[in-house]
């Protein structure tokens, strides 16, 4: 991990900095909410519970730790976690301890007889929470070292090894000046760049929205990791991975406004600046209609037929084995569900298909839902695991294109005549 590139920090920040004393009573209001817990499933002997709020207190502490501004120090954070975790697994034992042995009271035997059970277990409760702690410290590093925070979350686990393996060269030509950084595995999940200013947005949670002058930096992260986008303060402003739609359009954005990227490979470079091409088919067709393959459409007819004689097939299962009403109800569920299904395989190679009519875009779906729209609607293409997605300028889906249409290049064609990128 490369040093941090400089940024205007304010060190002696207090609001920055956090303090001790709030640091302190935060995670002694983690210790006491988790020592309760832990009580609670020690009771109602909750082994498995036992064991997950063991592994977690660290970070339920944590949290309380960052909730209450604590101070923003390596040593402090991990100290205080650290023998909070320690007290929660003691305290725990001790308010089991007497939970239980107050009913035998005055019983002294009865008491101490409890306590040498419970004593053999203490360490093993300790090693449990401290590596819990230790295995789930990554926000409170986060939070503690600020200034390497980045660094902490793009070079942490966020996918597979191809997740953000980062393209060896940068396209050749300049990025529009709006489209939209997609997850293609969560659709909701983008940066959309306009312009200058960005939005983050992100499932369940509130739009984050900045400029270019608000960027101080970029971490570019290891291979399974991510890329994080940084202000001055070193706070997160948005994370991506080079698996993401049209991610090397904003690595080359990035790079045009000149905000340092961490650990830039040696192939990235600006385009440069050439006459702007005349377009390989100035006059496109504006009436045609596209259908799936030959091959696609073969395709799903033998699946429809295969399902169709499987639901004949079912039936026999009356005849051939002795069953229960209910085992004869399930079967004749699943038969009625094999036949539609069989149904609607036939019925796809017909009716899914692309119509334009000068500038009217009539898209059906494979299973016979139709969408009419202007061209002049369109926005963005994307092209997602297993489809050819068109957005509108709101960046909401307008309509999904099967991409085992044939002549796909007619369609491209036509939205590259009306300045739409495929």
């Amino acid at each position: 991990m490369s040093e941090p590139i400089k940024t205007p920090f304010i060190e002696n920040n207090a609001e920055n900095q956090g303090s001790i004393l709030g640091g302190v009573l935060g995670a002694a209001a983690g210790t006491v909410i988790c020592t309760l817990a832990l009580l609670l499933c020690g009771l109602f002997r909750i082994s498995a519970g036992i064991l997950i709020l063991l592994l977690f207190a660290g970070l339920v502490i944590g949290q309380f730790y960052q909730l209450f501004h604590g101070r923003r120090s390596k040593a402090a954070a991990y100290g205080t976690v650290g023998v909070c975790t320690i007290l929660t697994c003691v305290l725990w034992v001790f308010a089991l301890l007497f939970v239980i042995g107050f009913p035998s009271r005055p019983a002294a035997e009865a008491f101490a007889q409890i306590w040498s059970g419970l004593r053999k277990q203490l360490l093993l409760y300790v090693g449990i929470g401290l590596a819990g702690f230790f295995l789930t410290r990554k926000s409170l590093l986060t939070y503690a070292d600020r200034e390497k925070g980045p660094w902490h979350m793009a070079y942490s686990y966020s996918g597979g090894a191809l997740y953000n393996l980062l393209p060896e060269r940068l396209p050749a030509k300049a990025p529009p000046a709006v489209f939209a950084v997609r997850d293609r595995f969560t659709p909701k999940t983008r940066i959309i760049v306009e312009g200058s200013a960005l939005r983050w947005t992100r499932l369940f949670r509130k739009d984050r929205v900045f400029t270019a002058q608000d960027i101080a930096g970029v971490v570019l992260g290891p291979s399974g990791g991510c890329n994080v986008i940084y202000d001055k303060d070193y706070r997160l402003l948005a994370k991506f991975a080079a698996s993401m739609e049209y991610a090397d359009l904003l690595f080359l954005w990035l790079l045009q406004r000149d905000i340092p990227i961490d650990k830039m490979p040696e192939g990235w470079r600006l385009p440069e600046m050439a006459e702007p091409a005349e377009a390989e088919n100035p006059n496109p067709q504006r009436q045609f209609t596209l259908t799936l393959k030959p091959s696609a459409r073969r395709g799903f007819i033998g699946i429809g037929v295969f399902l169709l004689l499987l639901g004949l097939i079912l039936p026999l299962a009356f005849l051939i084995s002795s069953m229960t009403m209910v085992e004869r109800l399930v079967i004749g569920g699943l038969n009625v569900a094999v036949i539609v299904e069989g149904i609607v395989f036939l019925r796809i190679g017909k009716v899914c298909r692309v119509e334009i009519d000068g500038e009217q875009v009539c898209a059906v779906s494979r299973f016979g839902r139709t969408r009419r729209f202007s061209v002049r609607d369109v926005a963005s293409v994307s092209r997602s695991i297993g489809w050819i997605i068109l957005y509108d300028k709101e960046w909401k889906p307008l309509a999904k294109v099967d991409p085992g249409m044939d002549n796909l290049n007619m369609l491209e064609d036509y939205l590259a005549f009306y300045g739409v990128s495929v």
